[in-house]
This record gives structure tokens, C-alpha cells and sequence, in this order.
């Protein structure tokens, strides 16, 4: 329909009898744009009634599926008033523009596999056919939606939600939005270093037609790059010039898009050291090595070399080389000196680029002529806008992208507007955020101070920076192939065709993507032969086996060359350490031969006269707590003094639960004035006196954080000691090696394999893994074979107390209880300076307040010591061989309780291990001397069975 109008906004002047129609728009991704129904009613507007009463008529005579408070009417073909409606036009009912995008936005979030493709997919269709949705969808933060869906979606999604992004800039009110987030901006410089050809290609794209719009966008451009490369720690433009270096073997289109990228961004600066600041900062990361490289190939693409030529005609000519012939599509005056105390310290020179101070400095050679491009240019203009033609020349090669972008004369009003927006957009973030408390400043005062990581005799000043940096991050793991596991295939018998491919065919994912996935099931079809010099190889077994064994299964490591080499776990695999063993194969082969399974077999196995108020219920319960209270009588004085002698931890959460609400003192002060001369029942007493004192709830809750703070504070605290010292007992442990190198060796000729290593989540499956002979567990033979192979090895598990006491501990609690210390402490502050402005004694004020800093700047020490420990453990978990996207779900309860369990089995198991085998060397031991004489005991073993000859005789005879 044509332009939206407000259910009020028509006068009561317009009466007419007209077709009346609605749009069934309430799914704004599964709605068309026919109006229904196809042969329209007719209904009568009275103009004595304003309008708005009048839409429920509407809805019901046309039943439309709407709710009432969501709908707005257009007017077809555009007319403003209904008497043009009498024979052709008519009213249209369809869905606000803000239910709409709410509705898009809404299902983006909350929408996962095919059912977010399908709508990212359909994003740019819709507003493609609703050019007023492009306004509301950028207002109501549509753009965030984009960028947070997009951060986490694979390849295909990014490059629907580039689609959509490309038809929504087509619109002024969309690339106003785009003007004034920057972070859209950023974003889409982030995926021209993505490892997918066809989004770095649309992106490229759509930061071309963002740079040609106007010339300002240059600068949010660099402001942009800046941002992302500073945060990414590298050099700027780093992801432009690697396309030009073309390590990734890019494509010749892509190097014109990067190479016209940065002509049109210098294009758009018009202060020298802006210009020259993103000049110095190409040449340093060797641009000019890179054109002479393309320049000097045989068959360059024309428009590659044109790009070239521009930026190195323009570089010589604002260096000041005149007698250079410039192209028409190159600005002829040199850009103005910047204002400011750089240009006052410069004087009257003129700054050069770097590449002219080192030519200077080493004696001035011309640099080579590149190839003129063959196309000429006029210098014409279009009468608005201020675009010159060769501008659209480009932008008319990026296709259906880029059409109509070409706007009519209003774009001047809008680009003015744009600047204003752009100017307020700072205040108006600013002045969102919400005020901070004088609790929030002391706070943000006490972490800036830096401190040493110690708690009491807990040490860990061991927790450097390097721990500040969580392994599993993006930008960490972005240098070895963004290891994302894949999405779950969908299913074969799907009767839904996938939408069709966007800018031509995605790449292939990059090898070592794939080689970090989850393997997935096998597939049906036949696998192709080997190659002759592979088949001999590879159809040879890993072990010559005369039976079929059963088999392990585990989930195997395959260790990754990290290029993140900064956490010391990540330098080397726990799997590269570990030192082959020899088992005995025939042995193994006899013991765990394939048998038929046995069916598992069933497990068996004269009263006093009171003034009473409350209720007896709430009664009983004072009068209970006060049994286990000191007297009424000193429980003010405890309260208010602090006073820890009188009044325990216990007895203060006693008197938070009986604290009086303003009804019960109303209700027991009214009682007592009717009744002056009863006095008031035991219960009524106690809250009456506690209603006395000032400010009760804030001093029990400060007063009950003092209590409580050692006791939380060392439940939180010791845990992360014991991680900590876990994770080295871990590492550092040879009997857990000795045991996985065996347990490796034993699976591998098992399986018939040669894997590297195992998840340890299989340790707890192996006790129950048993030989078919003997019954005996696979955790004895190994045991066994430890025993013997490393005499040095111990039991295991009195080595590994820190991770035996981590299966008691809850870290999502544990993390809960840091939080809630942290809020405590921050009201606690907020509950001292409200009792301080009652009586306070200025000791005891000056008590609190020393305890309460403490307090911030020990929780501050455990967020830090929290957060890399954490880390730590992420890091350690791909030390032990977990892949990265299973690592985030792995549960240190869960990891602990594996690894304790364990350690315990094998300790039980090592224990009747040495028992047996000093069972047979008492054996051994007694089979030498059973039956022997003792003339024989003293012989030398070789000499037992012959006796010795001496003086003495033994006789039978006197």
C-alpha cells in the first residue's frame, strides 16, 4: 500500500463510501502482499465520529486477524482523502510498523536452525517489498539484532544477513543508520577477514557503497578499522592487506574491491595528516611491494591496475610531485594542512609520506611508472548529490546490490540531517546510562588500585595477565580457523529445498574447520579407492591380531598446532609428554578376545491477663525464637552497639525473620492505648521494642554481611585454591601419565588403532571394562602393567587431595555467593551512611567503614583470582586434549568427580595388586626351604641335592 497514516490523523471532513481490504501481515516472514478479501466490501466513514472509533467497525466486518490496538490504515494508490475512494481506491488494514519489527526482531533472537534461515533468508525480500519497515527496523535496534545473530552464525547465515544489510543501506533512513551505528561498521570490517571468499566479497561491497555515499563515512570507516585492529592487537587496515598480499590465494574481483576501498576512503579525508596517517600505515605493511607485484604479472586485470595507478598518482601528487598528469577521477587540490598544534609545529612545511622521507633520505628515485589504464574519464557531474560519474560507474558494478542508491535531490536534506544525528548520537548515549550510587564510586575507586592476589594464607599471586585472557574467546582462536563445531545436518528425507545460494556458490569449509569438528555419522555411500602408493600402507593393520578383541570406545584426541602461544598450557599437548610403553599383545589378545555376551543377570536386592495482637501463628514463632535469645532487655543495646558478645550470627537471622511491618506496630501501640493498664503480651513486647530502634533492618543487614563475610568469603576462596593446585597436581603428577600412556597403549591394540590420545571422561568406564577370560576389570591389567613397568608410580589418589575436595563444590553456586557478596558489601555501604545519620558513635562508624573497604577490596581480589582461574582451566582442559567447543560445557564438578573416583579405584586396585604380587614372593620365597633339611638350608642353591660330608655323624645308634 502506499503511505501510512495514523488511525487519528484524517480529519472528520472526509466522508465517503469505500472498499475496505486488510493485509494478513501478523507473521511479518510468512506474509504476502495481496489484500484480502479478493472481492472487497464496502463501508461507510460517518464524519461526525473521529476516524479512530470508527477502525473496530472495520475489523469486524472484515474479521481481519489483527487485535484492534495494532492495527494502521493505508490509503491505496497514496490519496489522503476517502472521497477518491468512491469507484477505484480504498482503506487497507494491516500491522503497525512497530508490532512488525518487534515481531522480525523478536523471532531473530529467539530462533535457531532452520527456522532462523529461513527468516534471515526472507530478510531481505521483506524489506525489499516494505520500504517504511526499513526505518522502524533501524529505530528499534534492528541493526544490533543483525550484528549479535551474525557473530554466531556460520558463513551461509552471515551472508543472508549481508543481503539484508545491502537492501536495507539502499534506503536514505538505512544508511542513516548505519551513519550512526558504528558498530554495524565495525562489523563488516570484521568479516572482510573472514575465511569465507563470498562474505568477504559482500562485505567488501557493502563498505564500498557505505565510503561512496558521502564523504564523511570515510572517517567513520577509520574510526571503525582503528577500533576492531586496536582490540585485535594488530596493524591497522591488517585484514585489507592481507587480502593484497593475497596469502589466502584471493581472487582478482576481490583485490579491486579492497584496492577501490582505499582509494575511495582517501578520497573521502580532506585534512592532511588524516590522509597521511592512513597512507604511512599501508606503506609500512608494504603496499607498494604489492602493486609492483600485480603491476609487473602479465594478464592484471585493468580495473586492478587503474586502482594502483590512482593511488600512487594521488600519493605523488599531495607529496607535491606536479608535473605528475592526474586522472580525472583524482581530486586536483591538495587537502588542507589540520587545524591544531600539530599544524602550528609544522609552521609552513608541508608533511610528506613516509614513503618520501625514506626516498629523501637515501637519495630521490623516481619510482617506476606503472601501465596507464586505457579508459578515459570526463569530468562531468550529476546536478545533485555531488557524485561524480565514474563513482557510478563503480557502484553500478556491484550489481542489484548497489541499484537505486543513486538518490534523488532530497539526499541533501537527509545528509544534513545525518550530520546532525551523528553530532547528538554521543550525548544521547551518554545520557542513557544510569546514575551511579556513592557505593558505585567507591567501588570503581577501589579497582583502579592495583593489589597483590593474596587472601589471608591463600597465595595467588601465581595468576598473571596471561590469565586475564580466556583461551575460548574469539579473538583467540580466530588464528587457528575459528574452531566452531558445525551445526547438525539436516535431515536426508527433508521435503524443503534449501533456499538458493547468494552471490554464487559458498567455498568449501577450510581443512583445519573440518578437521576440528565433531566427526559426524558415516556416510552411505561408498568411499573411493586409495591411491596405488597409499592402498599397500594403509590396508596393513596397526597389530598382527590372530583373534577379533573387544574394542574401546573412547573419544580420541587429535592434538592441534595452537598459533595462541601465550598461555603456558597451550605450548604442548598432556599427550606429547607422555613416554610409549611395550605391552604384552598376545597376553592383551588372549585376555579381551571377542566373545558372545552373556545376558546381564537381575539386580536383588488461671491464666495471666495479656494484651495479645498478633496471630498464634506469628506469635508462637517470636515466642519460640525468643527461648534461643538473650533477654529483650539487652538486644537493643547489642543491636545498637554491634555488640558480637551478646548477639550471635545465629541470633541475628533469628531477629531479621521477626521484624515488625508498620501494621503489627500500628496495630500493638493502638492496643496499648485502649488498654493502658494490661501489659502486653511476651510476643507484642519484643516487636514493640525492636520497632524503637532507628533504622532496624539496615543495621541487622549490615550487621549479619560483618558476621557472614569470613565464612562466605572462605567458601569461595578455597575452592579456587584447591582448583588451582589441582590443575598443577594434575600436570605435574607421573603416576596419572604412567597410567594414560598404559591405558593408550592397551586401547590402541585393542582398537586396531593409533590414536594420540582420550578423552578422560573414559576413565570412568574403564573399572567396568573386564577381559573375557578371567573377569577381571581392564583397570587391574593396566594397574598391573603400571606396577611393573614404573616402580616409582604411587597410588594416585593421596596425590590429588585438591581434587578430591572440588566434588563437594558447587562453581555455579560458588560464582553466585561472589555476586551476592559483592551486591551485600555495595548496600552494606549503603546502610552505614543511612544509620549514620542517626546515633552513631564516631568509633564505631569509623569500624564499620574500615570493614566494609576490606571487604570491596578483598571480593575485588576473588573476581580477579574467579575470572583467570576459570580461564586457567579452560586452558587446561585443551592441555588434556578436549576439543575447543566441548570445553565451555565440560563442569569442574563433573571433571573432579571423574578424575577422584578414579584415583580412588585405582588405589583400591593397586592395593590387591601389591597384596597378590607379595603373595607370590612370600611363595617364591617359601617353596625354597619347604621340605628341606637344615643341613641343606645352609648350602648354596646349587649344591641342595647333594649332602654335604662333615666329622659328625648322625646315628640312629648310641
Amino acid at each position: 500500500g502506499g503511505g501510512g497514516q495514523g488511525a487519528g490523523e484524517w480529519g472528520v471532513s472526509c466522508l465517503s463510501e469505500v472498499v475496505v481490504q486488510f493485509l494478513d501481515d501478523t507473521d511479518p516472514f510468512n506474509s504476502t502482499n495481496f489484500p484480502e478479501p479478493t472481492r472487497p466490501p464496502l463501508y461507510t466513514f460517518r464524519e461526525d465520529i473521529p476516524l479512530i472509533n470508527q477502525i473496530a467497525g472495520v475489523h469486524r466486518l472484515l474479521k481481519a486477524p489483527q487485535k484492534v490496538c495494532s492495527i494502521l490504515i493505508n490509503l491505496s494508490a497514496g490519496f489522503t482523502c476517502i472521497n477518491y475512494y468512491r469507484e477505484k481506491h480504498g482503506v487497507i488494514l494491516r500491522t503497525q510498523l512497530s508490532v512488525r519489527v518487534h515481531a522480525c526482531i523478536e523471532k531473530l533472537y529467539n530462533s535457531t536452525g532452520r527456522e532462523l534461515r529461513r527468516a534471515l533468508f526472507s530478510l531481505k525480500q521483506i524489506f525489499q517489498d516494505d520500504k517504511d519497515l526499513v526505518h522502524e527496523f533501524v529505530v528499534e535496534e534492528g541493526l544490533t539484532c543483525l550484528i549479535k545473530v551474525g557473530a554466531e552464525a556460520d558463513q551461509n547465515y552471515q551472508n543472508y544477513i549481508l543481503r539484508a544489510l545491502g537492501q536495507i543501506m539502499l534506503y536514505v533512513d538505512g544508511m542513516n543508520g548505519l551513519i550512526s551505528d558504528n558498530e554495524a561498521v565495525q562489523w563488516l570490517y570484521t568479516l572482510v577477514g573472514s575465511k569465507f571468499r563470498l562474505v568477504v566479497k559482500t562485505a567488501l561491497k557493502l563498505l564500498l557503497v557505505f565510503v561512496e555515499y558521502t564523504e564523511s563515512n570515510a572517517a567513520l570507516l577509520i574510526k571503525a578499522v582503528n577500533f576492531v585492529d586496536a582490540k585485535r592487537e594488530t596493524k591497522l587496515w591488517s585484514n585489507i592487506m592481507e587480502i593484497l598480499d593475497e596469502k589466502d590465494g584471493v581472487d582478482t574481483e576481490l583485490l579491486v574491491y579492497a584496492m577501490t576501498l582505499i582509494n575511495k576512503t582517501l578520497a573521502g579525508l580532506p585534512e592532511q595528516d588524516s590522509y597521511y596517517d592512513m597512507v604511512d600505515c599501508l606503506e609500512e605493511q608494504g603496499i607498494e611491494v604489492m602493486a609492483q607485484r600485480h603491476l609487473s604479472r602479465k594478464g592484471t586485470d585493468l580495473d586492478l591496475v587503474e586502482q594502483f595507478n590512482i593511488y600512487e598518482l594521488t600519493l605523488r601528487h599531495e607529496d607535491g610531485d606536479d608535473e605528475t598528469q592526474l586522472p580525472p577521477s583524482v581530486r586536483k587540490d591538495r587537502r588542507r594542512a589540520s587545524v591544531g598544534a600539530a599544524n602550528e609545529r609544522r609552521g609552513l612545511e608541508r608533511r610528506r609520506s613516509r614513503r618520501h622521507s625514506l626516498q629523501n633520505s637515501r637519495g630521490h628515485t623516481s619510482a617506476p611508472a606503472s601501465p596507464c589504464s586505457p579508459h578515459s574519464h570526463a569530468s562531468s557531474f550529476l546536478p545533485f548529490g555531488g557524485r561524480r560519474v565514474e563513482d557510478i560507474t563503480v557502484a553500478e558494478r556491484f550489481g542489484d546490490l548497489v541499484k537505486g542508491l543513486t538518490s534523488p535531490p532530497e539526499v541533501e536534506a537527509s545528509k544534513e540531517q545525518q550530520q546532525v544525528q551523528a553530532d547528538k548520537s554521543p550525548i544521547a548515549a551518554s545520557s542513557s546510562s544510569p546514575p551511579k550510587n556513592e557505593s558505585d564510586y567507591i567501588w570503581d575507586q577501589l579497582m583502579a588500585e592495583p593489589r597483590e592476589l593474596r587472601i589471608k594464607e591463600m597465595d595467588f599471586t601465581d595468576l598473571r595477565d596471561e590469565d586475564d585472557m580466556d583461551i575460548l574467546d574469539m579473538d583467540s582462536v580466530l588464528g587457528s580457523g575459528d574452531l566452531i563445531p558445525p551445526p547438525p545436518p539436516l535431515p536426508c528425507n527433508s521435503a524443503l529445498p534449501p533456499p538458493p545460494p547468494l552471490f554464487g556458490c559458498p567455498p568449501p569449509a577450510p581443512p583445519i574447520l573440518r578437521k576440528m569438528m565433531p566427526p559426524g555419522p558415516p556416510l552411505m555411500a561408498p568411499a573411493p579407492p586409495p591411491s596405488p602408493q597409499l592402498s599397500q600402507r594403509e590396508t596393513t593393520p596397526l597389530f598382527q591380531k590372530r583373534k577379533k578383541t573387544i574394542r574401546l570406545f573412547w573419544n580420541e584426541v587429535r592434538p592441534v598446532d595452537w598459533h595462541s602461544k601465550s598461555h603456558k598450557f597451550c605450548k604442548e599437548s598432556l599427550w606429547s609428554k607422555l613416554e610409549p610403553v611395550k605391552v604384552d599383545t598376545s597376553k592383551l589378545e588372549q585376555l579381551f578376545e571377542s566373545k558372545s555376551k552373556e545376558l546381564p543377570k537381575a539386580a536383588v536386592d488461671g491464666k495471666r491477663q495479656e494484651i495479645i495482637v498478633l496471630d498464634s501463628k506469628r506469635s508462637n514463632a517470636i515466642n519460640i525464637g525468643l527461648t534461643v535469645l538473650p533477654p529483650p532487655r539487652t538486644i537493643k543495646t547489642a543491636i545498637l552497639n554491634f555488640d558480637e558478645y551478646a548477639l550471635n550470627k545465629e541470633g541475628i537471622e533469628k531477629i531479621l525473620t521477626m521484624i515488625p511491618t508498620e501494621e503489627e506496630k500500628q496495630r500493638i501501640q493502638e492496643a496499648q492505648l485502649v488498654n493502658p493498664d494490661v501489659p502486653l503480651g511476651s510476643a507484642e513486647q519484643f516487636l514493640l521494642t525492636l520497632s524503637s530502634i532507628t533504622e532496624l533492618s539496615a543495621r541487622l543487614q549490615l550487621w549479619a554481611f560483618k558476621m557472614d563475610y569470613e565464612l562466605i568469603e572462605k567458601e569461595v576462596a578455597e575452592p579456587l585454591q584447591d582448583l588451582k593446585e589441582g590443575m598443577d597436581q594434575l600436570e605435574k603428577n607421573k603416576t596419572l601419565r604412567y597410567i594414560l600412556t598404559t591405558l593408550l597403549a592397551i586401547g590402541n591394540f585393542l582398537n586396531g588403532t593409533n590414536a594420540k590420545g582420550f578423552e578422560l571422561n573414559y576413565l570412568e568406564k574403564v573399572p567396568e571394562v573386564k577381559d573375557t577370560v578371567h573377569k577381571q576389570s581392564l583397570l587391574h591389567h593396566a594397574c598391573s602393567i603400571v606396577v611393573e613397568k614404573f616402580p616409582d608410580s604411587t597410588d594416585l589418589y593421596s596425590e590429588i587431595g585438591a581434587i578430591t575436595r572440588l566434588t563437594k563444590v558447587d562453581f555455579d553456586q560458588l560464582q553466585d555467593n561472589l555476586a551476592q557478596m559483592e551486591r551485600r558489601c555495595k548496600a552494606s555501604w549503603d546502610h552505614l551512611k543511612v544509620i549514620a545519620k542517626h546515633e552513631m558513635k564516631p568509633p564505631l562508624k569509623q569500624k564499620m567503614s574500615d570493614f566494609l573497604k576490606d571487604c570491596a577490596e578483598r571480593i575485588i581480589i576473588l573476581k580477579i583470582v574467579h575470572r583467570r582461574i576459570l580461564n586457567r582451566f579452560h586452558a587446561f582442559l585443551l592441555f588434556l586434549g578436549h576439543p575447543i567447543y566441548a570445553v565451555r560445557e565440560v563442569s569442574i564438578h563433573r571433571f573432579s568427580k571423574i578424575l577422584s573416583e578414579f584415583a580412588l579405584e585405582y588405589r583400591t586396585t593397586r592395593e590387591r595388586v601389591l597384596q597378590q604380587k607379595q603373595k607370590r614372593a612370600n611363595h617364591r620365597e617359601r617353596n625354597k626351604t619347604r621340605g628341606k633339611m637344615i643341613t641343606d638350608v645352609s648350602s648354596p642353591p646349587g649344591l641342595l641335592c647333594k649332602p654335604r660330608l662333615g666329622p659328625l655323624s648322625l646315628s640312629k645308634g648310641p
